[in-house]
């Protein structure tokens, strides 16, 4: 039989990954900054063309909410950026999260294949696979 199970992925920190995470983040920043001046342009837009009050008082709650999700998105951004010049070389920095599938038999330690897999990569390449790690809900 075969089962679906949660394998943790997670990075090791060099000067090209940091790099990289890096321009990530200032991408991710970019992209949040176009986001949010082009809610501004149709919201105006729509404003112009609907002038019941109504309407423009959902329309500008609706943005508002808009526009403060993007901004903690930008905020967070802003965090993990100023973090990676603090973090050492070598750390590790959780990716996430993958399936895999295992294949179970009759007869296995079931403690044994429920133990927390890890995957670690750096610079792209996978270095090291962990069987026994913390368990991850």
């Amino acid at each position: 039989m075969e089962i679906i199970k949660k394998v943790v992925v997670k990075q090791i920190l060099t000067e090209k990954s940091r790099t990289k995470l890096k321009e990530q983040f200032l991408s991710n920043q970019y992209q949040i900054s176009k986001e949010l001046k082009q809610l501004e342009f149709v919201l105006h837009k729509k404003m112009k063309e609907n002038k019941s009050a109504n309407y423009q008082s959902s329309l500008k709650e609706s943005f508002n909410k808009e526009v403060a999700k993007r901004k903690e998105r930008l905020r967070q951004s802003e965090l993990k950026l100023g973090q990676m010049d603090e973090l050492e070389l070598g750390a590790e920095l959780r990716e996430g999260t993958i399936q895999m599938i295992e294949q179970v038999e009759e007869g296995d330690n079931w403690e044994e294949i429920m133990k927390g897999t890890e995957i670690v990569i750096k610079d792209g390449l996978v270095y090291e696979l962990r069987q026994g790690g913390m368990e991850d809900d």
